[in-house]
């Protein structure tokens, strides 16, 4: 990014290289990238110091806004950062683990049908046993998740459901039943 700064001033933001007009004379797309800090500050043309974003997963960036900052001869980028609602941020991330356990069952629901329509043909225990173990594991996440009562509490859970991280990553396995498994 960069900008166009006038008498301490910052006049107009570029987020791409655009052909643009400066005092009557057009410079071309590629002056951004090609033309040296010297050559682009002659024609007051500064670089853009971007202020690192913070991880939107957990926190809500606000409007930019840019001062120039003549002592590094650049344009400084500033945001609010505010924290995203805890409540919410459990609501989304228990709905998404119902979701994930929801995929994980789906694969076997034709048993269930087949066993309403013909009860002779049984449900086999060891999709059973699977199906508990996925309500188990989804329902042992969405205790943590509602046991958080900070954000700093929720990242460290998050990161271990989402991110892989080591205590809730590993959903049950279906090695040994997928042979039972149809798609949707």
């Amino acid at each position: 990014m960069w900008a166009l700064v006038k008498d301490g001033t910052v006049e107009e933001i570029y987020y791409s290289p655009k052909s643009i007009i400066l005092d009557n004379v057009r410079y071309p797309s590629n002056m951004f990238t090609m033309y040296t800090k010297e050559e682009k500050k002659r024609i007051h043309i500064y670089d853009v110091k971007r202020k690192t974003s913070p991880d939107t997963n957990f926190y809500d960036m606000g409007s930019s806004s840019y001062t120039w900052n003549a002592s590094e001869e650049t344009v400084d980028e500033d945001f609010t950062i505010t924290e995203k609602d805890l409540s919410d941020l459990k609501i989304n991330s228990k709905a998404a683990t119902d979701h994930e356990a929801y995929r994980q069952i789906q694969y076997f629901a034709w048993l269930t049908q087949r066993y309403v329509y013909d009860n002779t043909q049984a449900i086999p225990n060891d999709v059973i046993q699977y199906v508990a173990s996925i309500r188990t594991f989804c329902n042992t996440i969405c205790t943590a998740i509602d046991n958080c009562n900070t954000l700093d509490e929720f990242k460290v859970v998050h990161s271990e459901i989402f991110n892989e991280g080591e205590q809730y990553n590993v959903w049950p396995d279906s090695t040994s039943i997928e042979h039972y498994k149809r798609n949707r």
